[in-house]
């Protein structure tokens, strides 16, 4: 299952939600017919998507069987999955969680450490990249997932090479 989206609150008072889609376009996650919404993957629930849309900058859902504010309430704060087989990806694309956990290393094979997160910061994603424990000098790396730094991903191998562009140093914060 891929988390694709938050409910945030319900919206009006027939049983419409606002959501955060984790999703890029943000309104592609109206593009699934049926979403698993729960507190995790293990106790989700399926729900058919009747409407969703953008409004202005927010999503709005409606989904079948919900009819009230009340019912809307329910599912606040719970996240959507959809099955990782309905999810899309070119050739050129990575799900931010196949990206996590992968060793990074350097042009020049020295590793970096492990991707721990992605941030969407406009422009471009970053990569969140902490040292391991069996690094020399503990930190974390925040790099721009753009084809001038990332040279190679290779999902099979869990390993991503970038190449660190001059004063890309000033893109590790030591930890102590």
């Amino acid at each position: 299952m891929l988390y694709i989206g938050d409910i945030l609150n319900p919206h009006g008072l027939k049983g419409s939600l606002i959501v955060f889609s984790h999703t890029r376009p943000a309104n592609a996650v109206a593009g699934y017919l049926r979403w698993y919404i729960g507190k995790d993957e293990s106790s989700v629930e399926v729900y058919t998507v009747a409407d969703c849309h953008q409004h202005k900058k927010r999503i709005l859902a409606k989904l079948e069987g919900i009819e009230s504010i009340e019912q809307a309430e329910d599912l606040k704060g719970l996240k959507i999955f959809v099955p990782e087989d309905e999810v899309e990806v070119d050739e050129d694309e990575y799900l931010w969680q196949d990206l996590m956990g992968c060793t990074v290393v350097d042009q020049h094979g020295n590793k970096l450490g492990e991707v721990s997160a992605l941030h969407e910061y406009g422009a471009q994603d970053n990569l969140e990249i902490k040292t391991t424990e069996d690094m020399d000098e503990s930190g974390e790396w925040l790099l721009p997932f753009i084809e001038d730094v990332i040279v190679e991903v290779d999902l099979d191998a869990r390993k991503i090479q970038v190449e660190l562009l001059d004063g890309m140093d000033a893109c590790f914060s030591p930890r102590s």
